[in-house]
């Protein structure tokens, strides 16, 4: 249990700077495919051994209909949506958000999509909302001022990516595979979007300044897409949909991390958003129920 918590910090650590990476590559001229290029450029390759070794033929035993589905809620198409969203609004929207929207989208789709007893609390739950329901509504009210005109777009991104996360985390949960087999997989698939781009824009990605293409490739191609997403399929495997609530810790670092490497301000709205959001997905872990552990 122990493990599986500090595990859960520790990913909660790597997504919660994600937003204020993506942020950086954008300030850089980075857009959203290009990061998404060099994300699944390197994490595919890493990966190929592999999933090559588990066998592709067969999915590396996940089966090609499961598999696709997966691929389509966490590869290029999450990338696209979720670094997209730092285009429009500051990384600080990101950070609090898209955490605070997984759990809350992951206990109903459990609850009544796939019909699994999770139980979370209302109270928790209403903080969640509330708290983002602060940064949407600073968002549409210091359009043009302190925050980027058009904000709103990029909390309306962050939304989607919470909602396509937590159906990939609550069927990874379902299926329970193998963590890192689900991880291959999906980097190596995801080397679909690469060939294409290449072909369409040529090699203008690597034009961009080199410390930003190698931080890019680092953080999202290594430490999110392989370690982040391998250790938190680790720990939904062992503590079920309650580990998303380890995101609690995510909003802090990733607003601190915001302020300061980017000097984005820090607004009251958002910091009380801020709050509500941690508030109530603390609220919402201690009121959970403890699942059944699974054997990976």
């Amino acid at each position: 249990m122990i493990t599986s918590l500090f595990y859960g910090v520790l990913v909660a650590l790597i997504w919660g700077v994600q937003p204020v990476i993506s942020r950086y590559g954008f300030q850089a001229g980075l857009s959203a495919q290009d990061a998404t290029l060099v994300r699944y450029l390197v994490s595919g390759l890493l990966m190929l051994p592999y999933a090559y070794k588990r066998g592709l033929a067969n999915a590396c035993g996940i089966g090609w209909r499961r598999a696709l589905l997966l691929f389509f809620l966490s590869g290029p198409l999450f990338s696209l949506v979720l670094i997209g969203g730092v285009s429009f609004a500051p990384a600080s929207h990101g950070a609090l958000i898209h955490p605070a929207l997984t759990p809350l989208f992951g206990a109903l789709i459990s609850r009544f999509a796939l019909n699994r007893p999770e139980r979370f609390s209302p109270f928790g739950m209403a903080l969640l909302l509330g708290g983002v329901c602060l940064i949407g509504g600073d968002s549409l009210l210091s359009a043009g001022t302190e925050t980027p005109a058009g904000a709103w777009r990029g909390d309306l991104l962050f939304v989607t990516s919470a909602f396509m996360w937590a159906w990939y985390m609550v069927l990874n949960k379902t299926w329970n595979m193998k963590p890192l087999d689900v991880v291959a997989l999906v980097q190596v698939l995801s080397l679909s979007y690469v060939l294409p781009y290449l072909a369409l824009n040529g090699m203008k990605t690597f034009d961009h300044p080199a410390s930003a293409l190698l931080l890019q490739a680092a953080y999202h191609g290594v430490l999110v897409s392989i370690v982040g997403v391998a250790l938190f399929n680790w720990v939904v495997a062992r503590l079920g949909v309650k580990a998303m609530m380890l995101s609690a810790l995510s909003p802090l670092f990733g607003v601190a991390a915001s302020a300061l490497a980017l000097d984005e301000p820090l607004r009251i709205s958002v910091l009380i958003g801020a709050v509500a959001i941690v508030a109530g997905l603390a609220w919402s872990l201690r009121g959970t129920s403890t699942p059944r552990v699974l054997e990976t």
